[in-house]
């Protein structure tokens, strides 16, 4: 059983994260990941992705990866969810427009860094993002 955990906009500094797991079939693709400091002085890093949607309505969760605590980077997966059992129908429905949908979601890092620091996964590869400098 996996335990998936939706990290919106806001999150909890006790978030849940997912056991490891390689691989993972719902694997979101990215073109652009980059750290923010929070909008209010104090809030620390922010990690914010972008990219296409895998499909129409999907929605995008960044997933912190439970395993080893001494990690040199702490993985963040990329992975998506359909958000209702009928979206193979909402597909259809852009009348043949090619602009697919994009994303962009963030997440908090307090307390999320590896040793050195975080490394995004997605279906496309990874990034890693030092922060033994900040």
């Amino acid at each position: 059983m996996e335990l998936v955990v939706n990290n919106d906009e806001t999150t909890n500094a006790g978030m849940i994260a997912a056991p490891v797991r390689a691989g993972r079939l719902n694997a979101a693709d990215f073109d652009s990941a980059e750290l923010r400091a929070g909008p209010t002085l104090g809030q620390g890093l922010y990690l914010i992705v972008s990219g296409p949607k895998p499909k129409p309505g999907a929605n995008i969760i960044l997933l912190p990866i439970v395993g080893d605590t001494q990690a040199d980077y702490q993985q963040i997966e990329l992975t998506w969810e359909a958000r209702a059992a009928n979206d193979h129908d909402v597909s259809m429905g852009s009348g043949g427009s090619t602009g697919a949908e994009r994303y962009e979601k963030s997440m908090p890092l307090s307390g999320l860094s590896g040793t050195k620091g975080i490394e995004l996964v997605g279906a496309n590869g990874t990034k890693k993002f030092n922060l033994t400098g900040h």
